[in-house]
């Protein structure tokens, strides 16, 4: 298993990373997670993904939340995230497999308490993803991910290894498991 790098809440250095993801967890213990369909599975994930060259993680985080959450997360919150501020025990973890940094954010605007209802699909970002080789033919198809939804899900289900490893996708799973480690 990868090692688990813990640095203090200072943005990562722009290009020096691939992807960064927050998980926003609110007082009563609940964190907030995407449904994204990925071909005819739909599992959670976290709010996050490819860095662009010249944004920081937070600014990647911050940007991937916004788009994710089809615009429903207040524009507090938002830039709560992209400062780097509100992050729970001021720790990220980071993922070597993926390149990825992760933190857990303290949601604490009350107007995000029902994001899930308020997120529009048409409006969340739906993007492709690498490309996937198709055997014995030459080329290869494009893989999208959907973002179908968010939902609040018990801290006690992200704790429990084997929830996640049927319910989320791998990447967030892991994540999620080390900041939860925290």
């Amino acid at each position: 298993m990868a090692s688990v790098k813990i640095a203090a809440v200072t943005p990562e250095a722009k290009g020096s990373f691939a992807a960064a993801f927050v998980l926003p967890v609110t007082r009563d213990g609940r964190a907030l997670l995407t449904k994204e369909k990925r071909g005819s599975k739909v599992k959670y994930g976290m709010l996050g993904g490819k860095a662009l060259p010249e944004e920081t993680d937070f600014q990647c985080m911050s940007r991937e939340a916004k788009e994710e959450s089809g615009g429903a997360l207040s524009f507090i919150t938002l830039a709560r995230i992209s400062e780097g501020r509100g992050i729970i025990d001021g720790v990220k973890v980071y993922y070597e497999n993926s390149k990825s940094y992760a933190v857990q954010h303290d949601l604490v605007v009350s107007s995000d308490l029902d994001v899930a209802t308020r997120f529009e699909p048409a409006k969340a970002a739906m993007r492709t993803s690498r490309a996937v080789i198709k055997k014995k033919k030459k080329g290869a198809a494009k893989r999208s991910t959907e973002q179908v939804g968010l939902e609040f899900v018990p801290m006690e289900s992200l704790r429990n290894s084997e929830w996640r490893g049927k319910n989320m996708h791998h990447v967030a799973s892991v994540l999620a498991a080390r900041l939860l480690k925290m």
